[in-house]
């Protein structure tokens, strides 16, 4: 025989019984409109996170190692195959593919059936770009990045010819080298030569102090250019 005190399996609950957890019955009105009102600010929070974070993340589409996004509308990585163009054409809407290494035609000629356009800048191993180069590749971003369209540079192994450019487009851009240094990674820091560590530290120089650079300084003439 059940206690008496016991309520029967399956039987409804008396009038006067409480839940097992809180006072029972309805929140008041206040309290149901603060936690709606935070669930509220929690939800716009995480939208706006998501929206400031979405343009530096690394989007890895194919190419090996991955690629890395240094700002919108432009990001650095190896030689890709014709697969690897074709996704990145997909996957990031690339528009231009730009060439730090040897030109390939096949790389050309993929490029061209996907209606890539294709620069090849004829940058030395250990070398960084000159200042007409930069112009040039400045002028190329401002033409196939509209639109949410991406350019895609490599120097053949993704290495410090690319690193360097990068660099270099964002100290262009306006970025201040504390900020542009801290999205390049010790150990691509580390793989700079000592020629590309100069040309940097000449080109800040000249963007800091304009018309003030030595003679001979071969980014003299150089200003910002923002993409």
């Amino acid at each position: 025989m059940p206690e008496a005190g016991l309520q029967q399996a399956g039987a409804a609950p008396s009038a006067g019984a409480a839940p097992a957890i809180g006072a029972g019955g309805r929140l008041p009105g206040r309290v149901l409109v603060r936690r709606y009102a935070f669930v509220l600010a929690l939800l716009l929070l995480l939208g706006l996170a998501k929206i400031l974070i979405a343009p530096k993340v690394i989007s890895v589409v194919g190419v090996t190692p991955p690629d890395r996004v240094v700002a919108s509308g432009l990001v650095i990585g190896t030689a890709p195959t014709d697969t690897d163009l074709a996704e990145l054409t997909a996957g990031l809407r690339v528009g231009g593919v730009v060439s730090l290494a040897a030109p390939s035609v096949a790389e050309q000629v993929t490029a061209a059936s996907l209606h890539q356009a294709y620069l090849y800048l004829a940058v030395p191993p250990g070398g960084a770009p000159t200042w007409a180069q930069l112009l040039g590749l400045t002028g190329f971003l401002h033409r196939h990045t509209g639109r949410g369209a991406w350019v895609y540079v490599h120097d053949g192994a993704g290495g410090p010819r690319a690193v360097t450019t990068a660099a270099m487009l964002l100290l262009l851009r306006g970025q201040a080298w504390a900020a542009v240094s801290a999205d390049i990674t010790p150990a691509a820091l580390r793989s700079l030569s000592t020629h590309q560590r100069l040309a940097l530290e000449q080109l800040r120089s000249a963007l800091q102090h304009p018309g003030r650079a030595a003679a001979g300084q071969p980014y003299a003439a150089a200003r910002l250019e923002p993409w």
